[in-house]
C-alpha cells in the first residue's frame, strides 16, 4: 500500500486526484500501479474466500485482525477499479459490475463499526489526507455526469428521472461532507467531481440554490474543507 499511498500523494501534486490520474493512465507510473493492484487484490481475494468457507474461524479472525488492512485496501483500490469500468465506457458499476470481495469487505465492517455520530475534530484535521468513507463514491459521481450528458443533450427518454438522480446525489455529496467522509481531493480543479459540478452548475443556473450549491459556489469553502475549518450546518 505504500507505493499507492505515494501515487495519491504526487498525484495530488499534480491538481488531479489519484482517481482521475489512473483513469487517464498518461505516464508509466500509472501502469504500474496495476501491478500491485492485482498483487494486493489476490492477497485480499484469498481472504475473503477462506472468511466465506470458514466464517466461524477465518471470519472472525478477518473481522479483528485484518479488517482495517481490509478496508483501506478497499477504499483505495476499488476507486481505481470503478475508473477502469467507466472508462471501458459501461454503466451501472454498483448493481453490474461490482466486485463480491468489496461487498464482503464493506459488509464485515458494518458489522463491527460503532455508529457515527458525525465529524470529530481528528476526522476534520485529517481530512486532506484520508481515504472517502464510501468506497463507491466515484461510481456515483460517474453516473451523475452521465446523467448531466444525458440532460444537455436532451437523449433521455425520462428527463424527470436524470433531474431526481441529480438531486440525490446532491444529498449524498452533502452528507458525506457534512460527516467530513469525503476527501477534499475532490475539489482539485482536474477531478471528474469537480467536471460534473462545471456541468451542473450550467444545467441548473445560476437562480438555482440548495444545501450542495450554496457550498459550492463559494470556492474559498473548498480550502476550508480541506483544513477542516468549514462549517455544514
Amino acid at each position: 500500500m505504500a507505493y499507492l499511498e505515494q501515487y495519491k500523494k504526487v498525484s495530488k501534486d499534480k491538481r488531479v486526484g489519484y482517481y482521475d490520474r489512473y483513469k487517464n493512465k498518461l505516464d508509466t507510473s500509472d501502469i504500474k500501479v496495476v501491478e500491485y493492484m492485482r498483487c494486493l487484490t489476490c492477497y485480499w481475494e484469498e481472504m475473503v474466500d477462506q472468511a466465506e468457507k470458514r466464517p466461524q474461524t477465518v471470519g472472525a479472525s478477518l473481522r479483528t485482525r485484518s479488517l482495517f488492512g481490509g478496508t483501506n485496501y478497499r477504499r483505495m483500490i476499488e476507486p481505481l477499479d470503478i475508473a477502469d469500468y467507466y472508462k471501458a465506457g459501461k454503466q451501472d458499476y454498483i448493481n453490474q459490475g461490482r466486485s463480491k470481495r468489496y461487498i464482503i469487505l464493506e459488509q464485515l465492517l458494518k458489522e463491527t463499526e460503532k455508529p457515527s455520530s458525525g465529524p470529530n475534530e481528528l476526522k476534520k484535521q485529517n481530512v486532506a489526507s484520508s481515504l472517502t468513507k464510501d468506497s463507491c463514491f466515484w461510481a456515483h459521481v460517474e453516473e451523475a455526469r452521465i446523467s448531466c450528458k444525458l440532460l444537455s443533450s436532451g437523449e433521455s427518454n425520462d428527463m424527470e428521472k436524470e433531474r431526481n438522480k441529480l438531486i440525490e446525489f446532491e444529498n449524498y455529496v452533502y452528507g458525506l461532507m457534512k460527516n467530513y467522509a469525503v476527501s477534499s481531493e475532490i475539489f482539485l480543479p482536474g477531478s471528474s467531481f469537480m467536471t460534473w459540478w462545471r456541468d451542473y452548475r450550467e444545467i441548473k443556473g445560476t437562480f438555482y440554490h440548495s444545501h450542495l450549491t450554496s457550498l459550492m459556489n463559494n470556492e474559498e469553502n473548498y480550502d476550508k474543507y480541506a483544513k477542516g475549518r468549514l462549517v455544514i450546518p
